[in-house]
């Protein structure tokens, strides 16, 4: 058993937390990189751009 901030857990839960909280921090700076660059504005660049899209 091994202590951690989540108490006393076995070695695969530990590996378990591990991998979901850098899963959760690689989520988070991605949508803050994706937030910062504008991934997800449609209407960036002025115009018409959505419009002008074809799909």
């Amino acid at each position: 058993m091994q202590h951690t901030e989540y108490g006393y857990v076995s070695p695969t839960e530990n590996h378990c937390y591990r991998d979901l909280e850098r899963w959760l921090a690689d989520k988070k700076k991605c949508e803050r990189r994706a937030e910062k660059h504008g991934a997800f504005n449609l209407h960036k660049g002025g115009g018409d751009y959505a419009k002008s899209k074809t799909l």
